[in-house]
């Protein structure tokens, strides 16, 4: 049984007021397919389906402490151009203050472009700042001591892309250190963390942790050794290192010290692990929570950020949910997920519906799925969409639906999306056939243009 007290140090936390100090990036995706190689060099010809852009960065951190329910102050840099331009504007649309976010004109905005073809990961195009600017530090500093006592945390996410010199981060632990409020450090890839001297917690990965204490790490003694170098120069309250699919270890002392493994058994992703685990840990320690239930709610939500193809951002109730029912089938996925997963071998089969009133007819419906003899996909709305769409809530949860549904022998994979219909779902994964209940035959379907532009056969099963 799981300790109640865990779920407790959570559920009391309500809209902590965090800084995040740190790099803002522009994660944009493109996801598409290849049909063909280009006439001109041998190289591929990617179709866009369908494109995405997201805060990446320190945005990411933003996102991770926005959809805990924190009040968010960013503080960092963009330049004057359309990349700038797009972060600033997806940070007022989320509802964080960026007044703290300074607008240069000759600094070039972090952008990283994905190109994605069904299972393959294309290309990243990476447009960085000029390694040589010359950012001035004064009106950063002035903003940080100004907003730092006002705040329950302060996150610094630090890439290394020139923003954060050592004065800044100096004034930083300083600042925090007089009034009594956690510095959490997510660290460059540097061999010089004497940078980030009496932070309350440092977080590196273990890429990062090797790099700094100079020897790479076999197995744990190895992790241990490195973690007491690195506490005792930096003169850190606590260090953790982030082992993505190994768990991490919080390291106190040599003789107070915990490896926490990891809560799951697959791993789609690891990008984005590491932020979330920072981000989770400072979301903690502003809600006062020890660091012992810090940390293992930052390792769940990390074996949960593993799980998923890309960066996610989840909320409190969607921890507690995992918390509850812990990890769950391997057939559920999110579109990303599905979208990168997809066998060649076999034709896709498609349907989707509510599922909030689950009933023997459902199942009798979905085993008719075996008969098409393909890979069998089952798309239920989430939480939020039914609520827009019936008013109220279902009466079990997006989560308890597609445990459910993902029991049935003839599921191969559950989706949960967030839209009023399947339209985007089915332009994407372009399934060969789309399955309806016999009472649609008389019906508009609201995905009927996207079936259309796939080349969908639309069948209809008889319904119990």
């Amino acid at each position: 049984m799981k300790d109640p007290n865990l779920r407790r140090a959570i559920e009391k936390i309500v809209s902590p007021r965090i800084l995040v100090v740190g790099d803002l990036m522009l994660d944009h995706y493109s996801w598409g397919e290849v049909n063909r190689v280009s006439p001109e060099a041998p190289i591929p010809i990617m179709r866009v389906l369908r494109e995405d852009q997201r805060l990446g960065g320190a945005g990411n951190v933003v996102m991770n402490l926005s959809a805990l329910g924190a009040e968010v102050i960013v503080c960092g840099v963009t330049g004057n151009d359309e990349t700038g331009n797009t972060i600033r504007k997806l940070l007022s649309e989320n509802g964080v203050d960026n007044s703290g976010v300074i607008v240069a004109d000759n600094y070039k905005s972090c952008l990283k472009h994905r190109m994605i073809a069904g299972h393959t990961h294309l290309l990243r195009m990476d447009v960085d700042p000029d390694p040589d600017f010359k950012f001035t530090q004064k009106q950063l500093i002035n903003y940080l001591e100004k907003s730092i006592p006002n705040c329950d945390a302060v996150i610094v996410s630090d890439y290394g892309k020139g923003l954060l010199s050592s004065a800044t981060l100096k004034a930083i632990s300083a600042c925090g250190k007089k009034n009594n409020i956690p510095v959490v450090g997510d660290p460059r890839n540097t061999t010089n963390y004497k940078i980030y001297q009496n932070f309350t917690l440092i977080k590196p990965n273990r890429k990062e942790a090797e790099a700094a204490a100079g020897f790479k790490f076999k197995d744990q003694n190895d992790i241990l050794k490195a973690a007491k170098i690195l506490k005792t120069e930096l003169k850190v309250k606590y260090l953790i290192i982030s082992l993505d699919k190994d768990g991490l270890l919080l390291f106190s002392s040599p003789q107070d010290y915990h490896f926490v493994a990891a809560e799951t058994q697959e791993v789609f992703d690891v990008v984005g692990a590491g932020d979330i685990v920072s981000s989770v840990l400072t979301f903690m320690l502003a809600g006062k929570a020890k660091i012992e239930q810090a940390v293992y709610w930052a390792q769940l939500a990390a074996s949960m950020e593993i799980q998923h193809v890309g960066v996610v951002a989840f909320s409190k109730n969607e921890l507690l949910q995992r918390f509850d029912i812990g990890e769950t089938s391997d057939k559920i996925m999110t579109p990303e997920q599905l979208y990168l997963s997809l066998p060649k071998e076999k034709p896709v089969i498609f349907t989707n519906g509510f599922f909030d009133e689950i009933s023997a007819g459902h199942l009798k419906f979905l085993h008719q799925l075996k008969t098409l003899k393909g890979f069998n996909v089952v798309a239920i709305n989430s939480d939020r969409s039914i609520t827009m769409q019936k008013g109220k809530p279902p009466l079990l949860n997006e989560r308890e639906r597609a445990v459910l549904l993902s029991a049935i022998e003839a599921v191969d994979r559950v989706v949960i999306f967030d839209e009023q219909d399947a339209s985007s779902l089915i332009r994407s994964i372009q399934p060969e056939t789309v399955v309806k209940g016999i009472h649609f035959r008389k019906k508009i379907l609201p995905e009927k243009d996207a079936i259309i532009e796939t080349g969908a056969k639309l069948e209809y099963f008889p319904e119990y």
